[in-house]
């Protein structure tokens, strides 16, 4: 077995070089780990100019030279390719993953060879425990299937290096490919970890899984198991959601209850219902997020409307020029000033004000939420919610096969044939779609589910485990069902405020309310809510 062995680090995070595992970085953990996968005779690290790399002598494996690009899919291919030709196949992996695991890499690649496999992969373990696998000839097959930059064949091959790349481009024609799986015995993707130190939370994750031992275990996959099942506290680091209340008002008036899906005038206060965010503290609260977080997405806005924000626009472009954060803007469609989306699209396609975002992200996003019988409309003119969706297309077009455009909408009962309808139809548009379950913000709404979709065992909530909520006054809910608007007789909803307190100090303070579902116990709203599994990034 003699195998190539090659990780890409042209896009690695600062995270990845800190010296924290004993006066070791990620980086150089995954370089030791995975010059000594088995079989390895060379070993490469595809490095971005301008960027040093700390590749001296291993202690185990061969030593790793290095190429340096300015890295496509494309390009890595072909790369790939060309450095595989007298190998028998190729380890590859990212290197800021510093719990490669070689006893599982062996699996992998013994069941590869003896299948004569295409392509080989670990499936049901956490991001960043065991390389992909690939045969001599199947990155150059890749590279066709790709599309090489300006060939017209494809998109995907002109785009950036993603950590699913290879697996992105092989989905385009998979019943080509000859795949083997080494599958782990307990399925933790419902965890959504992702074990590269590509973030200050990740790399947090990463410190506490080597306190806890994982880096002298004899495989690193079963450790992460054991330590999956007996701590799960420590898989809350930080957050990665910021979503932020930036307007009071609504198009159908606030506090009237007139939304279908929305309690805010049902149990809401009815004060001060024009309330805004002023754009000079929501730029304070923006920095104080990067210094907490390091990065995130930002989301305005949980409740009210962006658009009717009479300086939204200034709101959006104080998101982009922070590459720290990626923007999403949920909105109706309804309010915004002519020619919007046309400014706002000018301003993302320039990259000396809107540089790359630090989590690999689209810079913005939009999310159209609209009712199951809104179609698209012909001509799209009249200002309503799909005449906003349709001029957003023109202007935020699809990059790389990803969608930066989406309509939503909500699956209830008795509404299925009109979400069918409306999928249909904006299918044929091109845009992105997200059939939205049906909330009943832990009974302020009655149950209209269509299904139950919730898992047969209750695990602990993602919102609180990922999402910090502001809201316009600056009070921070442990989540965004819990608003006090809906519940201001229960005074254990706010953690703090976000405008006059340490966010990491308010963060803290949710932390023994996942300790508590992590115990299976839940009190106040909780028992009543079903938007635990439910995920936003």
């Amino acid at each position: 077995m003699n195998a190539l062995t090659v990780l890409f680090g042209g896009n690695l995070a600062g995270e990845a070089f800190r010296p924290v595992f004993g006066g070791k970085s990620a980086f150089s953990l995954a370089l030791e780990r995975a010059a000594a996968f088995p079989g390895t005779g060379k070993v490469i690290l595809l490095g971005k100019e301008g960027t040093e790399y700390p590749v001296g002598g291993p202690a185990r494996g061969p030593a790793c030279s290095v190429i340096v690009r300015e890295w496509t899919v494309s390009l890595l291919l072909k790369t790939l390719s060309e450095e595989a030709e007298t190998f028998d196949f190729t380890y590859y992996a990212w290197a800021d993953t510093p719990f490669l695991d070689g006893e599982l890499a062996g699996k992998i690649a013994e069941r590869h060879c003896r299948f004569a496999a295409d392509y080989s992969y670990a499936d049901g373990w956490p991001y960043g425990l065991a390389p992909e696998l690939l045969g001599p000839g199947t990155a150059g097959i890749l590279r066709k299937i790709a599309g090489e930059p300006g060939s017209g064949v494809g998109t995907l091959g002109e785009g950036p290096v993603e950590r699913d790349s290879l697996f992105a481009v092989l989905q385009k024609d998979i019943n080509s490919f000859d795949i083997e799986t080494e599958i782990s015995t307990v399925d933790l993707r419902c965890h959504r970890l992702n074990l590269g130190a590509d973030s200050r939370r990740n790399l947090l994750l990463l410190e506490r899984f080597a306190e806890s031992g994982i880096l002298e275990a004899a495989s690193a996959s079963a450790a992460v198991e054991r330590l999956i099942a007996e701590k799960p506290e420590q898989l809350r680091t930080l957050p990665n959601f910021f979503s932020i209340q930036v307007s009071r008002a609504c198009p159908g008036g606030s506090h009237t209850g007139s939304c279908a899906f929305c309690p805010w005038g049902q149990k809401g206060s009815g004060e001060n219902p024009d309330g805004f965010m002023d754009p000079g503290r929501f730029a304070e609260l923006l920095d104080a997020i990067e210094a907490f977080a390091g990065d995130g997405v930002i989301d305005i806005s949980p409740w009210g409307e962006p658009a009717l924000h009479p300086e939204s626009e200034a709101l959006i472009e104080a998101v982009l020029e922070r590459p720290a954060f990626s923007l999403v803007v949920e909105t109706t469609g309804i309010g915004w000033k002519s020619g919007a989306p046309a400014r706002i699209a000018e301003k993302v396609k320039d990259s000396r004000t809107v540089p790359p975002r630090k989590n690999g992200m689209d810079a913005l996003s939009w999310i159209v939420s609209l009712n199951e019988n809104d179609l698209p409309v012909s001509p799209p003119s009249d200002p309503s919610g799909p005449a906003f969706a349709q001029e957003l297309a023109l202007h935020f077009p699809a990059v790389s096969g990803r969608n930066r455009v989406y309509v939503q909408a909500v699956r209830t009962k008795g509404a299925e044939d009109a979400i069918e309808r409306f999928y249909r139809a904006w299918k044929k548009i091109g845009l992105g779609i997200i059939i939205q379950k049906y909330n009943d913000f832990c009974g302020a709404l009655p149950k209209r589910n269509a299904v139950d979709l919730s898992p047969i065992k209750r695990r602990p909530c993602w919102h609180i485990m990922r999402d910090f909520v502001v809201l316009l006054d600056g009070g921070v809910p442990f989540c965004a069902n819990a608003c006090p608007e809906l519940w201001k007789g229960d005074g254990n909803v706010l953690l703090g405020n976000a405008f006059t307190g340490s966010l990491d100090d308010i963060w803290k303070r949710g932390e023994e309310r996942y300790r508590e579902h992590c115990r299976e116990e839940y009190r106040g709203i909780c028992p009543d809510c079903d938007e635990y599994y439910t995920y936003n990034f």
